[in-house]
């Protein structure tokens, strides 16, 4: 987990909308804005995508080095955008659960390795967002 970057406490639950600074709570919110803070770096175009229920909405795509083999193409993300089954599993609550704590982990690689042994569903996604971009392994 991230720690709080207001109270360093407290691990953080949400980020600042304006510079993406992790904070724990509405308190440490209200103590960060009492300075004005400065826009998160620049983004890359969006990607439009699927939110759980369904609707469409923007992602952005962060710049990044554009060699990392582990980077998604745009036309990955679209097809993970475009896929039904996809949206299926983000309907879970629990699903979206480990998704959001593998992405606030600063162990995500444990955190992920943990989470497919704990989780069948989980890493049957796995293999579904594997499978949708070309990168399914063959386990035979």
């Amino acid at each position: 987990m991230v720690l709080c970057a207001i109270c360093n406490d407290q691990d953080s639950k949400y980020k600042c909308p304006t510079c993406k600074a992790p904070y724990c709570s509405i308190a440490c919110f209200k103590n960060h804005k009492l300075e004005p803070c400065q826009p998160a770096p620049a983004t890359a175009p969006t990607s439009s995508s699927f939110s759980a229920g369904g609707e469409r909405k923007q992602l952005a795509i962060e710049n990044a080095d554009e060699d990392d083999p582990s980077r998604l193409t745009e036309n990955q993300l679209t097809s993970i955008a475009h896929s039904s089954d996809i949206a299926k599993y983000l309907q879970d609550p629990q699903l979206r659960d480990w998704v959001a704590r593998i992405d606030r982990s600063t162990e995500a690689e444990k955190e992920l390795e943990d989470a497919r042994a704990a989780d069948p569903k989980l890493e049957a996604f796995i293999q579904l967002l594997l499978k949708t971009t070309g990168h399914e392994r063959n386990t035979n």
